[in-house]
């Protein structure tokens, strides 16, 4: 069942730069205008990460459509070093197209992310998939919505279906 969820690829750029994105005013943000990225977020300002002093590292998420295309150019194959580096390139003028005076980073690495999102929701109006009879709920993103958001409401009706076959005293 769920290995036959179909799946939207995606590419992952990270970029280090030798200094914070002062010019960046937020800590991510979601491109609508552009063809070949979809969001781009500060991956130093994630809580509990070891921060080197004046550094600043940034992930960058294509748009399924783009990294699609790529793919299909290039085959199911594993990208090369070559062709990862081209789509690094790619991505990363691309970010640079904001306006925002985005410096050349002192390290850039791409990552295709062939199975990244789900196609489609298979939880239904219950975001997850629940067996009944076994008591087990099956819940992830793929249930409910292509997201950490979509995981966790999976993860919480899961965790609501489980609860209600437990016959545990009100008020717990």
């Amino acid at each position: 069942m769920i290995q036959d969820i179909p799946v939207r690829p995606c590419f992952a750029l990270m970029l280090a730069f030798s200094e914070p994105l002062a010019m960046v005013p937020v800590q991510g943000f979601s491109f609508y205008n552009s063809d070949s990225l979809s969001w781009a977020f500060c991956d130093s300002s994630k809580p509990g990460r070891h921060v080197p002093p004046n550094s600043q590292s940034w992930v960058l998420r294509s748009t399924t459509e783009y990294a699609s295309k790529v793919i299909d150019s290039m085959g199911p194959r594993k990208p090369s070093a070559d062709a990862l580096a081209k789509v690094a390139e790619e991505l990363f003028r691309e970010f640079q197209a904001t306006g925002l005076n985005i410096p050349q980073p002192i390290f850039m690495k791409a990552h295709r992310w062939g199975g990244a999102f789900p196609a489609i929701s298979i939880g239904g109006d219950d975001k997850c998939v629940w067996e009944k009879n076994m008591k087990l709920a099956i819940c992830g993103d793929f249930c409910a919505s292509p997201s950490v958001e979509g995981a966790v409401l999976s993860g919480m009706s899961g965790a609501s279906k489980i609860l209600g076959c437990l016959n545990l005293p009100s008020g717990l």
